[in-house]
């Protein structure tokens, strides 16, 4: 497979185009296979003569594989999956030459023709993966149309919004993306958020409305002053969150690729050991060189170091659909056992408004408050508290419309609302804020959970999940896609082991077979990968 980073549409066409001609290669190489077979049986040839009729679709399937294998080598990190098929398959074919022993050529070719095909189902659910949280990348901007001033009849400019400052006027017309940041100074319309938030429906926007960069422009056309460079602007900042969420390993990703890096060495000196301690002692060299070449083929740590990471990568682009944005699999694997969630008041589960004075005055409860609460009661969440900075009669008026909650606290300055969030430690606990005063307690959350943060930096910064929308009924669909994509992954990895292990014993007693081997490698990392595609779904 291909393994490149796509994170503009012309690596993914890269991708595909890779993907294409790996199919070309599978399928000719198993046609060719086919004839290989019908030519041993039609004619009497020699060995070597056999082995030249068999390595042009073992070559045609193997070539990347082998190239793989040497680049290892040569790089010194030696020990992956491809040396582990090359090993194995370059064996298959040379065990024929040794007295005693039959020719093994078909399943050396029918282990690299598998091994490719194990490659293209992950490389294709890779793409599907891609695709899946590709509608974010449709919404950079391509252009701002710079406006002399506000006014209808005033000329416009057309550059690259990079270029644009702060406090410039620029337009935005019916059918296009917002560039950047800014006020509606002038006109009305309404936008389409839902690559940004998951919403469906529309949203209002009208003189002195805030309008975030990303969003599409479904109605007349309007005019826009800056309040953020590109750089800064949300479309920026959603931008950089996806393209490197997946460099953030979940516990179980990051000890999958640690144990394959010993597990490796440990299977190649395994395999050697196999093949040769019980041939001193007085066994047959055949015999004991196919056992360990089946030990190899059913040892590649494929479908574990395949789809554990897809399946976390799957989860994310699933998330991302609809509206969360989970900024890497470690924080999956911490939403997955939160048994604990604190919320602040103001922004996250009401409606709070700031007057000049920085008094909260019109607090009401959000319309899915109280569902959202009652949501994670369902998902197993044991406690949900509120903290907040305001005063003790309006905190008590929320928290008497909330049902679900256990505890609440009230009139708490920052570093009070840390301190009582420490005391709590009944499991990985989660904040939920507005992240713009709660930054501190966001930062030491196991998992911190932005609100309503939509355009606002301190949350994108802080948090380690966002929520693109006002919803706090969306917490309960990002820990239920979490648990889902754990599930997943932990099938994975018991299913594989499960079956290796089965066959590895098969293969010590002398009753497992070459395709058994195959199976337990190749027909295992199919399913694996298939399965892992099912996190997409969350």
């Amino acid at each position: 497979m291909a393994h490149e980073h796509c994170e503009h549409c012309g690596h993914e066409h890269h991708h595909e185009e890779g993907g294409r001609g790996q199919l070309i290669r599978i399928l000719a190489a198993a046609a060719l296979l086919c004839v290989a077979v019908w030519v041993e049986h039609q004619w009497q040839l020699a060995t070597w003569q056999l082995l030249l009729v068999y390595l042009v679709p073992y070559l045609i399937v193997g070539a990347g594989t082998l190239h793989e294998a040497w680049e290892g080598i040569t790089e010194g990190d030696p020990f992956n999956e491809h040396l582990l098929m090359s090993v194995a398959t370059i064996g298959a074919l040379g065990i024929g030459f040794l007295p005693g022993a039959e020719t093994e050529f078909p399943e050396a070719v029918f282990v690299m023709l598998f091994f490719q095909v194990g490659e293209l189902f992950e490389g294709y659910a890779e793409g599907k993966s891609r695709e899946s949280i590709s509608h974010l990348m449709d919404i950079r901007p391509d252009v701002a149309h710079v406006a002399a001033s506000a006014e209808a009849d005033a000329a416009t400019s057309d550059v690259h919004p990079e270029t644009v400052g702060v406090g410039s006027v620029i337009v935005v017309r019916k059918g296009e993306k917002v560039p950047l940041d800014g006020v509606v100074v002038a006109g009305s319309t309404r936008l389409n958020t839902v690559a940004l938030t998951g919403e469906s429906v529309p949203r209002e926007a009208k003189e002195g409305d805030e309008v975030y960069s990303g969003c599409i422009n479904m109605g007349g056309e309007v005019r826009l002053r800056t309040t953020k460079t590109f750089g800064e602007s949300t479309v920026s900042k959603v931008l950089e969150l996806v393209e490197h969420a997946g460099e953030r390993k979940s516990q179980s990703e990051t000890f999958i690729r640690k144990f394959a890096r010993i597990y490796t060495p440990v299977v190649v000196c395994g395999a050697v050991l196999l093949a040769v301690v019980p041939v001193l002692l007085g066994g047959h060299l055949a015999t004991w060189v196919y056992r360990a070449l089946m030990f190899l083929v059913v040892s590649c740590p494929c479908a574990l170091v395949l789809s554990v990471p897809l399946t976390f990568f799957g989860g994310i682009g699933g998330a991302s659909r609809k509206g969360i944005l989970i900024k890497g699999a470690n924080y999956m694997d911490v939403l997955s056992k939160v048994r604990t969630v604190v919320f602040d008041k103001t922004g996250t589960l009401t409606h709070g408004v700031v007057s000049d004075d920085a008094q909260v005055s019109g607090d009401t409860l959000k319309a899915d408050a109280a569902e959202a609460l009652q949501m994670l009661r369902r998902e197993g969440v044991e406690e949900l508290v509120m903290l907040s900075g305001d005063r003790q009669e309006a905190v008590r008026c929320i928290a008497d419309q909330l049902p679900h909650l256990t505890a609440w606290h009230a009139e708490l300055l920052p570093d009070q609302k840390v301190a009582l969030f420490e005391k709590l430690t009944n499991g990985p606990v989660a904040f939920v804020g507005d992240g713009i005063n709660d930054a501190p307690v966001l930062a030491r959350a196991d998992v911190g959970i932005a609100m309503g943060a939509l355009g606002s930096d301190a949350a994108i910064e802080a948090a380690d999940v966002v929520l693109m929308d006002d919803q706090p009924s969306k917490l309960s669909v990002a820990i239920g896609i979490a648990r889902r994509t754990l599930a997943i992954a932990r099938q994975n990895v018991w299913f594989a082991i499960g079956i290796k292990v089965a066959v590895l014993l098969l293969a010590a007693a002398g009753l497992a077979t070459m395709w058994m081997a195959v199976f337990a490698d190749v027909g295992v990392t199919v399913l694996a990968v298939l399965n892992a595609m099912r996190a997409l779904k969350c």
